[in-house]
């Protein structure tokens, strides 16, 4: 049975822009739930870790009170 990938942190060590991704299932879509390369300044080396507790509370609440915001 499929299942969504653990949370993650993308971060860009070119310009500092750091994200969270929560996947809701297996199917990744890029630029929401999985980053090839820097939206704002388009290195494509980003440094990709386990997201910590404090970064996916961050982000469910983020969701949570700005449910359209990415």
């Amino acid at each position: 049975m499929p299942m969504p990938p653990c949370p993650r942190t993308f971060t860009c060590h070119a310009c500092g822009w750091k994200r969270t991704t929560l996947p809701l299932s297996d199917c990744l879509v890029e630029g929401r739930d999985w980053f090839c390369n820097c939206p704002e300044c388009q290195h494509s080396e980003l440094a990709t870790r386990p997201a910590t507790q404090a970064e996916i509370m961050k982000k469910r609440l983020a969701n949570f009170l700005h449910p359209l915001h990415q």
